[in-house]
This record gives C-alpha cells, structure tokens and sequence, in this order.
C-alpha cells in the first residue's frame, strides 16, 4: 500500500513539474494578446521585445514571445521586469500594439515604472522607461491595460 502512495505522489509531481517549461502560468485561458514592441527608426518598424518576463494579474506569468506578445485578461494590470538597454532600438522607450506589425496601438493607458516615470502613454502606445534603473539592471515598470 506504501509503494503504491509513493508511486501516485510521484506520477502527481512529475505531472506538474513537465508544465514547468511553458512560456505561460495561468488558470484558464488568457482573453486577450497584445505586444511589447521596439520601434527601429532606421527600418521604420515595429519590432517584439522577446524573452522578457511579466506578470498580469494574479494568475498569469511568463515570458514574452519573440513577437513581444504576451497574453492577460480584461482588467490585469501587467508589469514588466528589467526594462534595461537591450530592450530598445530608442534608449528608453516601448511600444505597446494589438498586432505584431505595431500598425494597431494601444494608446492612453496609466503606466508607473519603479525609476519614477509615470503618466498616460501617447495614442502610438509609447510609455517611457529608466533603462539605468537600479544600477543598469533596469526598470519594472506596470501597465494598466
């Protein structure tokens, strides 16, 4: 009876350690899908933010894809980790759009980053970030979609 508890209680753990790996930890399906993006002035495009890690509400974290999207649900407020130079074609400034070509913004929504910028993003979806936030490891800032 031992042995078989054991092997139930194993099964369970190796269960739930093999969804260790998924880009995204969440409780249900995610309702909506916008991207983090970097505007390159030289190309004139909008360009993902990949492999950055947030957080949207309670229940959803992960890491951006290499288009930049990342999922919440209606009313998650979602913040977004060290917001540092390498995320930016500009040096301290992102994009947020509902497509991955950035030609649909997501404009006017509340921003506060931890460095102290703040304010109401601009109808391209721009917010303003300190990528020398905490030394150079840059800034979290948190966006209210």
């Amino acid at each position: 009876m031992k042995k078989r508890i054991g092997l139930v209680i194993a099964a369970a753990a190796l269960l739930v350690l093999s969804g260790c790996g998924s880009a995204v930890v969440t409780y249900g399906e995610p309702e909506i899908t916008y991207y983090l993006q970097s505007y390159d002035d030289h190309t004139g495009e909008y360009e993902g933010v990949a492999d950055l890690y947030y957080e949207c509400g309670r229940d959803i974290a992960g890491y951006t894809e290499p288009s930049g999207a990342f999922s919440f649900d209606s009313g998650d407020a979602c913040t977004f980790y060290d917001l540092d130079d390498t995320v930016s074609y500009e040096y301290d400034r992102l994009y947020i759009s509902r497509t991955a070509s950035g030609r649909i913004a997501v404009g006017e929504y509340d921003y506060a980053c931890d460095s102290g910028w703040h304010g109401v993003a601009d109808r391209n979806g721009k917010f303003i970030f300190d990528p020398d936030y905490a030394g150079g490891d840059g800034d979290i800032c948190t966006l209210e979609l």
